[in-house]
């Protein structure tokens, strides 16, 4: 009798718990929704309240899916049928891995371990130290083995960050529809006794921050929006994304900051190549394109209705929003979008999606190209030529370029000449620019009306400073082994493109940026979902 029932036992079919997914749709959901939103104290405390708000959230998840795991393990080995492997190692793992051990060797090699791991220090600091790689290494672990595509997980990510959006262009204007602005001042002399920002105004909206916060934020919504309305065939989840594509626009031109421009560029120039691998997704881009350029002109609307008092926009916004060339975009667009629709049956059998890839690979490269050429010569050869006010801006390196971002990146990359081989392999300890930038507080930064800087603007020399040649490294490691597994694996599984064009553009943007916990974690969030998608998606071997 005992071995029928222990025969019966091991024969009884026995399904893995789809709890850990659950979990994972969850905290998804929440991050796209609430975190963004939450706010305690105004601005003031934007960067410290999303902060918590990540390490708590992603702490739950993380000992709730091991909880649920280890449950899982057991009920599996009361069936005996308990498997012990691991998952896979993948390259990115391994680059992601490498890049935390790195980080914690820089940690303890730094001469502030303490603050380095929190990334708080006396002058500075914005709390990107090794406690939140750790979150960063543990929810990419989770999500990339616990992750299930939801549809409706990506329609609450659109809508939720069109709301966003919605409130940075009406902040623009300065309609301040969450009461956001009233009593910033005395909130600030609350939280550090000072007199704050009173220019909070011209630099803030939305509920994420300073304008370089909200052109990150726009960098990882827009492309989103727009490969989820070119890839999905589902209708309801096509019109949120055209929808959101126009906020996307809007809300990324509202910004006005010329890293949300350099992203738009990519945005542009990626999302179309992607596009073309299909004659499908090549007729909804331009649809896409045309709403995007739409979208200006509603922007350019609304600015006539609000008498054209805003903030001030920046060369190319304002080109982009007031100009009537751009029109011409607009209807070349709409008009080949019609006609790819009406002739679908005819072209769709011979469309040359090789000779169009390549084309615009080519197209791509070469205005990259040229661009540099452009930047070195008018930098370096011929630094004296006559530009513009607004090129000069652009193509002219030197301290004051990039609202003085030129200084801190000479400044910065001069102060790691003298560190010592290990701090040049390991950097100066996580999030530790504002001891590294110290000697130039006193007498250098005031004359650019700063007294004193936790970063150099440029998310790539920060880790370099900061994380050493070693870290660096391993962090482009992260970024080009998830990027090439993903367009080698994008024609299996399509919907892989709407993580990846966001990593790439954000990346991209971040040359002029910065991380830190607001929009930082959200890209690290889409890394972690493109990778999972990578596991899932197998390679379909040549014959």
């Amino acid at each position: 009798m005992a071995n029928k029932q222990h025969s019966n036992q091991k024969n009884e079919q026995y399904r893995p718990s789809t709890m850990p997914g659950f979990l994972v749709s969850l905290y998804l959901i929440l991050m796209f929704s609430f975190f963004p939103l939450f706010l305690t104290q105004q601005f003031v405390s934007a960067r410290r309240d999303k902060y918590y708000f990540y390490l708590v959230l992603s702490g739950v998840l993380i000992v709730s899916v091991v909880i649920v795991s280890l449950l899982d393990y057991f009920e599996a080995k009361r069936h005996h049928q308990a498997d012990l492997r691991l998952k896979p190692i993948t390259a990115a793992d391994i680059s992601f891995l490498c890049f935390y051990g790195f980080a914690a060797i820089s940690t303890l090699l730094s001469k502030y371990p303490a603050e380095s791991f929190l990334g708080v220090f006396p002058n500075g600091g914005r709390n990107n130290g090794l406690l939140l790689m750790t979150v960063y290494l543990l929810v990419y672990l989770v999500v990339t083995r616990r992750y299930s595509f939801k549809e409706y997980v990506i329609a609450i990510y659109l809508l939720f960050s069109s709301f966003i959006a919605f409130l940075a262009i009406v902040n623009f204007f300065y309609i301040d529809v969450i009461n956001v602005y009233n009593g910033y001042i005395d909130l600030w002399k609350q939280f550090d006794g000072t007199q704050g920002n009173v220019n909070v105004l011209l630099n803030f909206g939305s509920t994420l921050g300073n304008k370089n916060l909200i052109s990150a934020f726009m960098c990882l919504f827009l492309p989103i929006a727009v490969m989820t309305f070119v890839i999905t065939k589902t209708r309801y989840l096509k019109i949120i994304g055209g929808v959101a594509i126009c906020f996307a626009y809007c809300g990324l031109l509202c910004a006005d900051s010329s890293s949300g421009i350099l992203g738009l560029v990519v945005i542009i120039a990626v999302m179309a190549i992607f596009s073309a691998r299909s004659y499908s997704m090549c007729k909804w881009y331009l649809l896409a394109l045309a709403i995007m350029f739409a979208s200006s002109k509603l922007l350019r609307l609304f600015s006539y209705i609000m008498g054209d008092i805003s903030k001030g926009f920046e060369f190319i916004q304002s080109f982009l929003i007031y100009s009537n060339a751009i029109y011409i975009p607009l209807i070349v667009c709409a008009a080949l979008f019609v006609l790819l629709q009406l002739f679908e049956k005819k072209l769709a059998p011979h469309y040359p999606k090789k000779a169009i890839v390549i084309t615009l690979i080519v197209l791509t490269v070469g205005g990259v190209c040229a661009a540099i050429f452009a930047f070195v010569y008018y930098s370096f050869i011929a630094p004296e030529a006559e530009l513009s006010e607004d090129l000069s801006g652009l193509l002219r390196f030197d301290e004051r370029w990039g609202t003085h971002r030129g200084y801190y990146w000479i400044k910065s990359l001069d102060e790691y000449k003298k560190f010592d081989f290990l701090h040049k392999l390991f950097g100066y300890g996580p999030d530790s620019v504002s001891v590294v930038m110290e000697p130039y507080y006193i007498d250098e930064l005031t004359k650019f009306n700063e007294s004193s800087t936790d970063c150099v603007h440029n998310e790539f020399l920060n880790y370099f400073i900061t994380q050493g040649a070693l870290g660096l490294l391993s962090y482009l490691a992260l970024l080009g082994t998830v990027t090439v597994r993903a367009i080698r694996r994008a024609k299996e599984n399509p919907v892989i493109l709407i993580f990846l064009s966001a990593v790439i553009c954000c990346a991209v943007q971040s040359v002029v940026n910065l991380y830190q916990p607001i929009t930082t974690p959200l890209f690290f969030l889409f890394l972690s979902l493109t990778e999972a998608l990578n596991r899932q998606t197998p390679l379909k071997t040549k014959k």
